[in-house]
């Protein structure tokens, strides 16, 4: 059963950094904008769909500060203290 805890931590950690990948394209995409039908509009596409469900809703609670949009910060944030606290819960109920 430990196997599996640990494996599943180590999934864990494997899918926040991905999304952390997927959120640094994301980013550099609205500062060059995607020129229509080539690689990096699909690209771009691909990642404002995945990232949108996690940033809309921390766009809906913090403004935006002029031109500087925080919630991909946030989201680094939040992403990374959800998997922090995941692993911790499964690495420990691992060892028990």
């Amino acid at each position: 059963m430990s196997f599996v805890l640990v494996k599943l931590a180590d999934s864990v950690t494997l899918l926040e950094r991905i999304f952390y990948v997927v959120l640094v394209i994301r980013i550099v995409a609205s500062f060059f904008p995607p020129q229509t039908d080539g690689w990096w509009s699909r690209l771009a596409g691909w990642a404002v769909r995945l990232t949108e469900p996690v940033l809309a809703p921390i766009r809906r609670r913090i403004p935006l500060m002029g031109m500087l949009d925080l919630s991909p910060l946030i989201a680094f944030f939040l992403v990374n203290i959800a998997a922090y606290v995941l692993n911790t819960i499964l690495l420990s109920l691992a060892r028990v």
